[in-house]
């Protein structure tokens, strides 16, 4: 690439065909948030700028990050950070990549729950994306983002300084030994939930990611099973929770958790697909 003069265009179009022969999803997409990263543009930018000449710096940066793709790297890891729920989100392999589906458990959140005077916990934190967005909408109630990584916990840190969010605090914690001392109105949570079978199965690009952050080891009931321990000592008597499952995992669960001291509903995704687990504690 460097031993031409490239314009914008160009480098699109060549860098398209290419992602496209890697069998790269959203090639052109991809080719797209690639270079606005390198070359610090919005999308639109691009295109009125189209016959731009890039310098051959510019080229080789670029060309280290279509590498990286090419070897099914994540593009979210490439670019280091994503939008999620209106706040910038920093994010490497230190914890998962928040997906749609995981705005739409935030969202349904927001929409039951209606004050701003909570105390809200979130189970396995990973980037802080969930404690985050919630503690952004409800400036005036507590939230209390925990995980078993210490290294997760230091990039939810990290991203609670980037989005000037002060409600919310940060700790090491692993919710399969030790219970919370305190109690919550809200609790939610995206647990490990592939199971050691599915594991075998998964993407290239998921293998970039925490492998403890995707799977329990197990039947990828783990941590729901343990929730159905402990929530109704952690849970304020009208308070709620809301748990991400897999798609497939939907009736199980539900199962589970009527079979015990819960009063619970499944909710869909955009999709279609089962996907979040709201739940109550039943009235004695």
């Amino acid at each position: 690439m460097s031993e031409k003069s490239w314009s914008i265009l160009e480098l699109l179009n060549t860098t398209t065909q290419f992602l496209n022969e890697k069998k790269i999803e959203s090639a052109r997409l991809n080719a797209e948030l690639l270079l606005c990263n390198i070359l610090n543009f919005e999308r639109i930018q691009l295109y009125t700028n189209f016959d731009k000449p890039l310098s051959i710096d510019e080229i080789d940066k670029f060309r280290i990050l279509v590498k990286r793709r090419v070897k099914n790297e994540p593009l979210q890891y490439i670019l280091g950070q994503i939008d999620f729920c209106n706040l910038k989100i920093k994010i490497d392999n230190r914890a998962l990549i928040p997906r749609p589906e995981t705005e739409e458990l935030v969202e349904l959140v927001i929409n039951q729950c209606k004050n701003d005077n909570y105390k809200i916990l979130d189970i396995g934190t990973g980037s802080g994306c969930i404690a985050l967005s919630l503690a952004n909408h409800y400036k005036y109630s507590e939230i209390l983002g925990i995980d078993n990584s210490i290294d997760a916990i230091e990039l939810a840190k990290s991203n609670s300084e980037i989005n000037n969010i002060n409600n919310i605090k940060f700790d090491t914690f692993d919710i399969l030994k030790s219970i919370p001392s305190d109690n919550f109105d809200i609790i939610v949570s995206n647990p490990p939930y592939i199971s050691t079978s599915e594991m075998l199965l998964i993407s290239k690009e998921l293998s970039y990611e925490p492998q403890l952050a995707l799977t329990d080891n197990n039947d990828g009931l783990t941590f729901y099973k343990r929730y159905i321990e402990i929530f109704e000592n952690i849970l304020n008597e009208n308070g709620s929770f809301y748990l991400e499952i897999a798609y497939n995992q939907g009736n199980k669960i539900l199962e589970l958790f009527e079979q015990s001291n819960y009063y619970v509903e499944l909710h869909k995704d955009l999709n279609g697909n089962d996907r979040i687990i709201y739940g109550k504690l039943r009235i004695k």
